[in-house]
């Protein structure tokens, strides 16, 4: 595993408190931040866990910042601390979301022998690799709710009993 091409990289948000009274009173005042988390579709209070890792799972490196860090920069500044990793891997691929875009960060990785995979942006053409992220999105006529049907008592197999 430690020698796989192919890392994946993303971020998630450490939530340290939810009141006010905690922003106030906890030992994380100064480090911890209000920040946006869009793939939970709400702001937080806390950290952000950055982290490279293996497509097995194995850990690469790892970087905790305040929540509003910049994803980018963090990976640059992560794989500059850590240089000997790719020093040993001149074919690296590296897996990320949207957020990892940028002439400079695309720049500066292909100066360290990193290709970076990503699902294109709205309004940027196909990327190299698109085909690897069609599999993964979720069908958008498929419900995951049951049908009106399945939840009235008709008496077919299935149904839910009615409650008098």
């Amino acid at each position: 595993m430690w020698s796989d091409d192919v890392w994946v990289v993303d971020s998630t948000p450490v939530e340290c408190g939810r009141s006010r009274e905690t922003v106030k009173r906890s030992d994380l005042a100064g480090r911890a931040e209000y920040g946006y988390c869009a793939s939970h579709s709400r702001f937080f209070w806390g950290l952000r866990l950055h982290l490279v890792c293996t497509l097995q799972g194995l850990p690469i490196g790892f970087a905790l910042t305040g929540a509003k860090a910049d994803e980018r920069e963090t990976l640059l500044d992560l794989l500059a601390a850590e240089c000997e990793l790719l020093r040993e891997r001149p074919r690296q691929t590296l897996i990320g979301d949207k957020n990892y875009f940028g002439r400079d960060l695309e720049r500066e990785l292909s100066e360290h022998g990193v290709q970076l995979l990503r699902p294109a942006r709205k309004g940027e053409r196909e990327r190299p690799g698109t085909a690897l992220f069609k599999p993964l999105r979720r069908s958008s006529n498929r419900s995951t709710r049951p049908s009106r049907d399945s939840l009235t008592s008709n008496g077919t197999e299935g149904a839910h009993p009615e409650v008098s």
